[in-house]
């Protein structure tokens, strides 16, 4: 895998695990139809909720809501569908069941911390603040170096 991270979180604006999945998905999903980013206007994409994993998806595809080869499409999805513009060929990148888990885990420590932070007092509260940043450090990792296969899964 071949990715700028400090180019793709210049883009969204901070380092995120959703825009680094995000731009996971879109790689897979490229790989799969054998495209790449040079490929942009041969292709478009759909995503099915909006969140930062749509700026991993502008980034590392080329296609942007603006330039009109990228839609969106409210389902409720963390996927993201990316096809041919000639409809020959397409496929479905989803995030798999064990990272939705993972990313899912983080967001209920989060929240758990957070309402633990609103009844401490102030070494407590720093200290969560702290645990939270390693946690979130730590996915954000996880998400860059962990194998396709456990993060992606592809539909053709």
């Amino acid at each position: 895998m071949d990715l700028d991270f400090k180019g793709l979180y210049d883009f969204h604006g901070h380092r995120c695990p959703m825009s680094t999945m995000g731009a996971r998905l879109a790689l897979a999903a490229m790989a799969a139809l054998r495209v790449t980013k040079a490929d942009q206007f041969l292709i478009e994409g759909r995503v099915f909720t909006k969140n930062c994993a749509l700026d991993g998806i502008q980034y590392v595809t080329g296609c942007t809501l603006g330039n009109g080869n990228l839609s969106f499409e409210e389902a409720g999805r963390a996927a993201f569908l990316l096809k041919m513009r000639d409809g020959s060929r397409e496929v479905i990148a989803s995030v798999s069941d064990a990272a939705l888990t993972r990313l899912s885990s983080h967001k209920k420590l989060k929240a758990e911390l957070m309402e633990e932070r609103e009844i401490s007092g102030l070494p407590r509260a720093m200290e969560i603040d702290a645990e939270i940043a390693r946690d979130f450090e730590v996915l954000v990792q996880w998400v860059q170096d962990a194998p396709e296969a456990e993060l992606v899964t592809i539909v053709s």
